[in-house]
């Protein structure tokens, strides 16, 4: 079987991106380069194609899918979205995902690409065998484009005037184009997702083109996007989440809502919480080289982890990555090494957020 393409392909071929597998779809890499998409996104605003994501409807008894996440989706009102993780029995991530609450009694989950038949089998598994909720796997009816940056603002008020009032994590609904958007995004800039039908993604794409060029908006591809999230300290499943792992070790622990009586993986959590863990992921300022997956981290000879993300940061100018750390050498400003092509190169624990809005370490 070939590799799956969104609805926008051809318009990344008009626009001579280089194109890569990823996730089983053949997806853009770059346009203009990985550091100039970068730095639009930074700087003004960046344009992604993020279609290949899955998304899931259910309709029903909120209390059966509340059971699969770690947010309350019983606290979560209509119109807001919420961060969230999928986690087995273990309190291992099975995935993270953004859950939409459209109404008392519906939502939309959107999971990641690599994860769409395990994540939907996952949830089957723990919804009750009758009843009359309803549970689609509507991931190839639905577009997904990211605009982000500091003039995502502008650019989506241009058609969506709504859209200045929303606050983080907020989405409205647009019933005569069939849209969703909201004011979300993997790039720790401001800016907004819009869903809407497969088929009107590239009217779309264009349209905020058209808006958005004067205002220095670029197309962007996966390189840029993995770039921007690392410097923001967001994790990439397979690489900071894993079945094996838990919220509390890869440090997003704010994902837990310890007051909800009930969800796949609390009772595991809370004997982990009480037990204490293991390993801590933290982020690593590098000097001396770039760190990538899978790099070995030392401290005074002996192995204190491993790195799962590294990138020389655009924006940032410097080299930095995250690891997993042995929790008594997790503590910011601690010296350590990573091993690079057999060199030992300096490097200290900071914070995973290594970019925030305004801020920077």
């Amino acid at each position: 079987m070939g590799l799956k393409r969104t609805s926008l392909y051809e318009v990344h071929k008009t626009l001579g991106a280089k194109l890569v597998e990823f996730a089983g779809f053949e997806m853009p890499l770059q346009y203009s380069g990985i550091i100039d998409e970068h730095m639009a996104v930074r700087t003004s605003a960046g344009m992604f194609d993020v279609s290949h994501m899955g998304e899931f409807y259910y309709k029903g008894d909120i209390d059966a899918i509340n059971m699969v996440v770690t947010v309350d989706l019983t606290k979560l009102e209509p119109l807001k979205a919420a961060y969230t993780m999928l986690l087995n029995e273990s309190g291992g991530v099975v995935d993270d995902l953004i859950v939409y609450r459209l109404s008392p009694d519906e939502v939309l989950l959107v999971v990641n690409a690599a994860n769409i038949e395990k994540d939907f089998q996952h949830i089957l598994n723990y919804l009750p065998k009758e009843g009359s909720h309803v549970f689609e796997n509507v991931s190839d009816k639905w577009f997904d484009i990211a605009v982000q940056g500091p003039k995502a603002v502008d650019i989506l008020k241009t058609y969506f005037p709504q859209v200045v009032d929303l606050a983080a994590f907020g989405f409205v609904s647009v019933p005569e184009h069939g849209l969703i958007i909201s004011r979300t995004g993997y790039t720790g800039e401001d800016g907004f997702e819009v869903y809407g039908p497969m088929e009107e993604a590239p009217t779309w794409w264009n349209k905020f083109m058209d808006a958005g060029s004067s205002l220095g908006l670029k197309p962007a591809g996966l390189g840029a996007r993995d770039t921007l999230r690392i410097e923001a300290g967001l994790p990439l499943y397979g690489h900071e989440l894993n079945e094996e792992t838990s919220p509390l070790e890869s440090n997003y622990a704010f994902v837990i809502d310890w007051d909800k009586p009930q969800f796949i993986g609390r009772e595991a959590l809370v004997k982990q919480k009480e037990s204490g863990i293991q390993k801590k992921l933290m982020g690593l300022e590098i000097t001396g080289g770039i760190a990538r997956e899978g790099y070995k981290v030392f401290s005074e000879g002996e192995e204190v982890g491993v790195v799962t993300s590294g990138t020389m940061a655009p924006f940032l100018k410097k080299s930095i990555a995250m690891a997993f750390l042995r929790v008594d050498k997790a503590k910011i400003g601690t010296p350590v090494e990573v091993q690079i092509h057999g060199q030992m190169v300096p490097a200290k624990v900071v914070s995973k957020m290594f970019y925030k809005r305004g801020k920077t370490q």
